[in-house]
This record gives C-alpha cells, sequence and structure tokens, in this order.
C-alpha cells in the first residue's frame, strides 16, 4: 500500500516529510481539507459566514483577510499566543492566534522540515537578529516566531546583533570558533541579514570565517529586489564577507508558521508532507499546469486554533515538477518571482500619499515645478475671463486632435469637456460681475489621474491663481494630460496666465503644504474622510477657505420594465454605458455606483430580466484590465464583507470579473457594502420611497436606467433627503460638472467683483 494512505492525520504528520508521492498526498489531502473546513465552521461562525457566502465546500481565504479580521476557532482563554507578520511601519498586520497544540504542532513540523536540511542533531545557532524581538513572547511578530520555531534545533544560540541592529563583534566571534569546532547553522530573514551583517562587515571593512555554517534565510526579498540584489548576489555578498556557502532560502508565511517550504541544493522549494501548493489562474482562480505562472494558494493541515489550512497568497510562482526532483525528496517543488505588483487603484480614496520620484521640471527648495510658474503671480481675473475661456478652447482643440492625447480616453474626455460650446454653455449658467478669491491650492486624487485638471480649470474659470500639488509618482495619463496643458500655457498669448498657475509635486509631510497655505485663499481638497480632515487640519492663513470632497458613495436605480423593453442590441449599448461608470475608474470613484436597487414594478420575472442584465454586464467586463492583484485584492473585499455584513446573500461569479451580493431590504447603512473592481450588491424594491430611507447624506449619484432623471430628483429634494447630489443616466457618473456634490465651485471660489455687482448663478 502506498505511504499516506488510509492513515490518520496524525499518523500522516508524524512521517518522514517528503516520504509521500503528490498522487497519494493529493488524496489524503482531499479528504483533510473538507475534515478541516467543517471543524473550522463549526468553531468560527465568522469564517462559516465567510464559507455560506462564497458557496464553496471548503474555498481559500485570502492570506491578506487576516489583516482586518480577526479569526479564530478556539475561544480566547486557550490563546496562548498572537502572533502578527512583519509588515514594514505604517502597513496592517496579520494577526495569527495560537493555542498550545496548534502551536507544537508547528514547532514540530518547523524541526521535522529542517532536521531534512541538517540533520536532526542540536547544533550552534546564530540568529541574525536583536535579543529584543522575543521580549513578549505572548505576542510578538512572524520574526519572532520563525527564531523560536529554528531554535529548537539549537544546542546553543547566539545573537550576531545587539539592541540597535549593530553587530555584536564578541559575539560573533564566539559563534565562528563554534564553526570551527563542528556543525553549526545560522538563521534571519532574507533583508535583515543583508542590511545588518553582510552590510555592517562591508561597512566596518571587517571579515568573518563562518565557512561550513548552513544558512536558512527567508522573507524580506521584495525589499531586496527593489535594491537590485538577485539571489545569486545575495550568496555571493556573504561567501564574501563570512565564508558562508550552504545557503537555503524558504518560502513561508505567519499565517501558516511552520509548514514552511524549503529551498534544496537544486535551488527548488519543495512541499512537505505538512503542507501542499496550488498555482491559480486570477480570471478564475481554476488551477494551473505544471510550467504556468499565476497566485499561490496553499493548503497545511497544521492549523486548529484559526481556520489559516487553506490560503490564497499574493505571491506568483509555479509548479516546476512534481516527486522527480534531482535531490530526491518527493512532492511538488516550486519557484517564486515574489510579490504581485500592484498598480495605483483609481479614485478618490488616496489624495495626499508621499512624492517619489518626479517628473522632469525646476526645482525651488523642495518643491518640484512640474509646469507653470512658481513662485506665482497671485492676481486674479474677472470670472470667465475671455483669455481662459481661449485658453480651454485651445487645450481642448489640443487634447482632442493631436494622436499623442487621443490615445489616453481620459485626456480627451478632458479636451471634450473644456470644449468651447461647453464652456460657454457653463457661462450662461451666470450672471453678474464677479471676480477670482485669490490664490487657490488644490490637493487633487492621484488615482484619478485627470481628476486635477478638473479642479483646476473649474477654479480658473471662477477667476483664480492656482497652485496645484500632483502626487510625485506620477503616471501615464497625469504626464499627457499635463503635457498638454503645459503645451499650451508656454504659447507666448498666455504668458500673463502661465505666471499665474504652478503644476507642483513636494515630498511627503505637512511643511511644504503648510508654506503654502498660508498665502492661500482657499484649499481644494479631494480625498478619503481620513486624508480631508488631516489636510483640514494644517494651519492656513486667516480668511482661507476649506472646499471639502471627502468619501461619497453612489448607486444604480433600474426598472425592470426598463430592462425588459430592450431588446439585445439596446442591452449591450446600456451594459457598455454602465461599464464605463463603474470599471472606467475600478469602480472607485465616489461617482461610480457600487449598489444596485431593482425598482420590482410588479413583475413576476424579476430572476430572469436581472440575469440577462448580469450577462451582458459580464460581456463587457471582459474588456477590463484584471491584474493578478486586482483579483486579489476584490475577492479580499468580499470575503471581507461575508465577515461583518450580516445577512448577505450567495456570491454569483463570472470569473473573477464580476460578483454580484443580494442583500436584503433591511435599512442598512450601504456605506458599509465596500465594493471595488467590479463588486455589486443588489436589492429589490417596489416603489421609489423604499429608496428613499438609503439616501443619508454620503450617497452623492444614482444612475437611472429610464428617462426620468429630473423626476427622481426632485422626489428625493422633496423628500428632505440629506444625500444625493445628482441622477444621471448611464455613461455620465464620472462626467464633471462646476457643481460638485451639491457645492458650486464657481460660486464659492469667488467673490464680488470691484465694480460690487452681486454675482447669482441662473437655474
Amino acid at each position: 500500500m502506498s505511504k499516506g494512505k488510509n492513515m490518520n492525520r496524525t499518523e500522516f504528520l508524524e512521517m518522514d516529510p517528503y516520504s509521500v508521492s503528490q498522487a497519494d498526498k493529493e488524496s489524503f489531502y482531499r479528504e483533510q481539507m473538507k475534515t478541516m473546513t467543517e471543524y473550522h465552521r463549526k468553531a468560527c461562525t465568522t469564517y462559516d459566514d465567510i464559507c455560506n457566502g462564497l458557496g464553496e465546500v471548503a474555498p481559500y481565504l485570502p492570506v491578506s483577510l487576516f489583516k482586518d479580521t480577526d479569526l479564530k476557532s478556539v475561544p480566547d482563554e486557550k490563546v496562548i499566543r498572537k502572533i502578527t507578520s512583519s509588515g514594514t511601519t505604517g502597513q496592517q498586520v496579520s494577526r495569527i492566534y495560537l493555542d498550545a497544540e496548534t502551536s507544537a504542532a508547528q514547532q514540530r513540523a518547523l524541526c521535522s522540515i529542517t532536521s531534512d536540511f541538517i540533520g536532526s542533531k542540536r547544533i550552534p545557532m546564530l540568529i541574525i537578529d536583536s535579543p529584543d524581538v522575543l521580549r513578549d513572547r505572548s505576542k510578538f511578530t512572524a520574526r519572532g516566531a520563525g527564531i523560536l520555531g529554528f531554535s529548537m534545533m539549537a544546542s546553543k544560540r547566539i545573537y550576531a546583533l545587539d539592541e540597535n541592529m549593530q553587530i555584536d563583534y564578541a559575539s560573533l566571534k564566539e559563534f565562528e570558533q563554534l564553526a570551527q569546532e563542528g556543525p553549526t547553522f545560522a538563521f534571519g530573514f532574507t533583508y535583515m541579514i543583508w542590511e545588518y551583517l553582510y552590510g555592517g562587515l562591508k561597512a566596518d571593512a571587517k571579515a568573518i570565517n563562518l565557512t561550513g555554517c548552513h544558512l536558512i534565510h527567508g522573507g524580506g526579498w521584495k525589499k531586496l529586489q527593489d535594491k537590485m540584489v538577485s539571489d545569486e548576489a545575495f550568496k555571493q555578498g556573504l561567501k564574501e564577507v563570512c565564508g558562508i556557502d550552504s545557503v537555503s532560502d524558504y518560502y513561508g508565511m505567519a499565517e501558516q508558521t511552520g509548514s514552511i517550504f524549503m529551498q534544496c541544493s537544486e535551488g527548488h522549494l519543495h512541499a512537505s508532507n505538512f503542507s501542499d501548493i496550488s498555482i491559480l489562474n486570477p480570471e478564475d482562480f481554476s488551477v494551473c499546469p505544471t510550467g504556468e505562472w499565476g497566485l499561490i494558494a496553499l493548503d497545511s493541515l497544521l492549523p486548529e486554533s484559526y481556520p489559516g489550512h487553506r490560503l490564497l497568497t499574493e505571491d506568483w510562482g509555479r509548479i516546476l515538477g512534481e516527486d522527480d526532483c534531482p535531490c530526491g525528496r518527493k512532492g511538488k517543488y516550486f519557484e517564486i518571482s515574489g510579490r504581485i505588483s500592484k498598480a495605483e487603484v483609481r479614485g478618490c480614496s488616496d489624495t495626499f500619499e508621499g512624492s517619489g520620484a518626479a517628473m522632469d521640471g525646476g526645482k525651488e527648495g523642495a518643491l518640484t515645478i512640474l509646469a507653470g510658474t512658481y513662485p506665482t503671480n497671485e492676481s486674479v481675473r474677472n470670472t470667465f475671463d475671455d483669455t481662459v475661456m481661449d485658453f480651454l478652447g485651445d487645450l481642448s482643440d489640443l487634447l482632442m486632435r493631436d494622436p499623442r492625447y487621443r490615445q489616453y480616453p481620459e485626456v480627451y474626455a478632458l479636451g471634450f469637456w473644456c470644449r468651447r460650446a461647453h464652456m460657454e454653455k457653463i457661462r450662461s449658467a451666470y450672471s453678474g460681475g464677479r471676480g477670482g478669491r485669490g490664490l487657490t491650492i488644490h490637493i487633487a486624487p492621484s488615482n484619478m489621474p485627470t481628476m486635477f485638471a478638473y479642479s483646476w480649470i473649474t477654479s480658473l474659470l471662477a477667476g483664480n491663481p492656482n497652485i496645484v500639488r500632483l502626487s510625485g509618482r506620477g503616471s501615464e495619463i497625469t504626464d499627457a494630460a499635463l503635457t498638454g496643458i503645459n503645451a499650451v500655457l508656454c504659447r507666448p498669448e498666455y504668458e500673463e496666465l502661465n505666471r499665474q498657475n504652478a503644476f507642483v509635486s513636494f515630498p511627503r509631510g505637512d511643511a511644504a503644504l503648510e508654506e503654502l497655505s498660508e498665502r492661500a485663499k482657499a484649499r481644494v481638497i479631494w480625498g478619503g474622510n481620513e486624508t480631508v480632515d488631516h489636510i483640514c487640519s494644517i494651519p492656513k492663513g486667516e480668511d482661507c477657505i476649506d472646499v471639502t470632497f471627502p468619501d461619497k458613495y453612489s448607486v444604480a436605480l433600474f426598472r425592470l420594465s426598463d430592462f425588459s423593453g430592450m431588446d439585445d442590441k439596446e442591452l449591450q449599448h446600456f451594459a457598455h454605458l454602465f461599464y464605463n461608470d463603474t470599471y472606467g475608474a475600478d469602480q472607485n470613484a465616489c461617482s461610480s455606483p457600487k449598489t444596485v436597487f431593482w425598482l420590482t414594478d410588479g413583475k413576476s420575472d424579476a430572476e430572469a430580466i436581472k440575469d440577462r442584465w448580469w450577462n451582458a454586464l459580464a460581456k463587457e467586463a471582459a474588456a477590463y484590465d484584471l491584474q493578478p492583484w486586482i483579483a486579489t485584492e476584490k475577492y479580499r473585499i468580499l470575503c471581507r464583507m461575508y465577515a461583518t455584513q450580516k445577512n448577505l446573500g450567495t456570491v454569483r461569479r463570472w470569473g473573477n470579473r464580476l460578483y454580484t451580493v443580494p442583500v436584503p431590504n433591511d435599512g442598512r447603512k450601504l456605506t458599509e457594502l465596500e465594493a471595488k473592481f467590479g463588486i455589486f450588491y443588489e436589492m429589490e424594491i417596489e416603489t421609489i420611497e423604499n429608496l428613499l430611507p438609503y439616501m443619508g447624506p454620503a450617497i452623492q449619484t444614482i444612475v437611472s436606467s429610464g428617462d426620468d432623471q429630473q423626476a427622481i430628483y426632485k422626489s428625493i429634494r422633496s423628500a428632505d433627503c440629506p444625500g444625493v447630489d445628482r441622477v444621471v443616466a448611464a455613461g455620465e457618473a464620472l462626467d464633471f460638472n462646476t457643481v460638485w456634490d451639491r457645492k458650486d465651485l464657481v460660486e464659492i471660489l469667488s467673490c464680488t467683483s470691484l465694480n460690487g455687482t452681486k454675482h447669482t448663478r441662473t437655474e
């Protein structure tokens, strides 16, 4: 009988860690994962809610879920240790709760795996860290857990670094002597070894002889990749400064401590009996064939105190083979290329992040000038000044006609918005004479690449000189828009306008903004609630006003009768427009709908109509750039919603491009239903009146399926609902207007002109 078959879990875990063939292992794991899932569902109600929502027998949990959700399968009194992942400063960290049994099982697994590489005899251990990391053993990071686990293999433990993370040469010399006398091993986290041991020895021009010492290291590769340090360079550098030539990298994480994947002499990472690995396609989380790159998903037999037995990671890898590695170990062996890269999320949630590399431009102190002139001429103009109107007309012509800009839909849309006819239409809505308020500072979201331009143009129309803060990270779309703006500003006829406006970036922190705010008459701030509150707290001039646009939430109101009357072509066109409203900004814009209200109108075939609609939207979503990090983040949001929101229906999924979640009509706060990247909550209502209780102050836009937008808006206003800025047709959700969140920006950013004529806006 093959090894592993007909064994119980305890017997299986006591076998040699690489002795079971992959076929036997998979047969065993298939049943064990079901059994462990059933156990955790009974023991952890939050996990049970997630499983119910996902509608799967044994789902993977996104590893990032442990950063914002407490998941325990044992009562609090049985928790003996809480492990946190080693996040960088400012990052949330995972929280893993261990009872005595799980902790012991993890330590036994770690010893079993390590023994297969360095032998079972206890030998001296060099810990390339500071002893301070283990100060509180009831609560420590993955660093501490790793040190504690590997220390089980040590006959003696010596720390290479002191409490200041400096090399302790006395201790290092002591270990050097032990290394000459017999076998030893060293352990540390990859980045710390390179930064503090290698870097310290290099800087001090000192060498140490640790030849024969076997180094085990893991974690922190992203920081080294950022520094362009390869695996080969890492090994070569250590050999140069301390003679270590036997090195085993390992792959592991706090969320599955103990069941690590060690690197063999062939350079392959191996799955032991304690865990298994699969590679998933980010399109639909289907299993990839051997040799194909994808997302790493992990199974482990060890976690009993928390539901961490099936995890979807944010790492990219591929299976190289199984049972046939030249090193002789059975099971799967694989390689990883690191953490999946993240692009910037579009939307209004990220405003005042750090700068990074700025675009080309002149510098003035800590401030980088990207376009325009700094210091600016702070003189004001009349509202809708003729020079400004001419400038915007010329900018529109350039952005709409020059092929360099037409390749960017957002930049082309900006050009279309500021065309002469549209600017004249806006001007005609105002009467009377007003002038600019004064120097206006704009803090626009870095992840809505042309939002800075709309904010700036509106202030220009109001007659103001401006300083626009842009993220130093930049983006291709932002750069294109700014290049076009700069090209027109630099024309001789707009020399004075050029002097009155500046586009800048400056380092993270409040100092630069505080200096600018002393002179400003207005600050226009877009972003999440915390960002807006923080910037508003930065001191400003006595007569400076803040115009803020914090978090908002938008919905759709669809009549079933509107959809039943559409033929396939009309329905697909409507789906295309709605796709632009939502996926066009990663569903992260404040005006992108997240919840769909279905007005039933007494229709008996509601499910068939909704099914037809979602299939049409799924067809449009095929064009969406579903990057791997988006797939994992979208899945995390979905799981988190099931963990935190009660009574949500089971999700329906079209791969990872479209998720729909039924929500009962129970009066809940819509803003608690988080959605990005194509997650839609849907709720049935019988009348418009049923919609009104949900229209709180945070609700901004309603996208309607019919042609009665004005009637819906009047109904909401007459009901004195505190929310809803506008009701628009599909395809218009992202269209900008000078009146936003019911704030008339031209009116707010201007004042009565010198001739004393009161300025009013006509309806």
